[in-house]
């Protein structure tokens, strides 16, 4: 019998350093745009009619499995509800966050959580909005092999900027989620999540 909610040890390994190097304002400031990005997904998928089998806590991030009838394009909505909320929020956030250090943080965790999650590539939502898409306008196996491609592509060039800004002293930041995505990339990885999946 399946949780309704699990989570893999190494997964904690990121929250483990949160809590280490963050001060309180700090932990709410990431911890508010990842709670409000996923409850973006399950208000669509209220809205949608669809139900919750799962929710997985991943060292790749938080993975939720539904199940219900719906569409490639109800299917895409489910999955760009998350940055849209996350973006509705940062919105929020910055115009009370005047004086508020941590909220204008939370702003901006939120905006480059939402806009990363938005890139073409899987297994983030752009990724999965693609595969739905194409799927759904190309076939099942050309929509898989088109983005496939795309999410390679993307996490090669995000890898490429990342070498450049780090080259330059602008840090490592884009070179770690270029490494982090092309990982997940690996026997595809992204692909063998159903479309139930975000």
């Amino acid at each position: 019998m399946n949780e309704r909610f699990s989570f893999e040890p190494l997964a904690l390994l990121p929250a483990a350093m949160l809590l280490y190097l963050g001060s309180l304002g700090e932990i709410a400031a990431v911890l508010l745009p990842v709670l409000v990005h996923e409850l973006g997904h399950a208000a669509a998928l209220a809205l949608l009619g669809l139900r919750i089998r799962q929710v997985r806590f991943e060292l790749r991030g938080f993975c939720i499995e539904y199940y219900g009838d719906c569409s490639a394009v109800g299917h895409a909505f489910a999955a760009f509800a998350g940055p849209l909320a996350g973006l509705v929020w940062a919105i929020a956030a910055s115009a009370r966050g005047n004086g508020a250090d941590w909220l204008t943080l939370s702003a901006g965790v939120s905006i480059l959580l939402s806009l990363f999650n938005l890139l073409p590539a899987l297994p983030l939502d752009g990724g999965r909005i693609l595969l739905n898409l194409s799927c759904a306008v190309l076939g099942t196996r050309r929509g898989e092999k088109l983005t496939e491609a795309v999410s390679l592509f993307v996490g090669a060039t995000l890898l490429a900027l990342g070498l450049w800004l780090l080259l330059r002293g602008e840090g490592i930041a884009v070179l770690t989620a270029s490494v982090w995505l092309l990982c997940w990339q690996e026997s595809g990885s992204g692909l063998v999540k159903r479309p139930e999946m975000i």
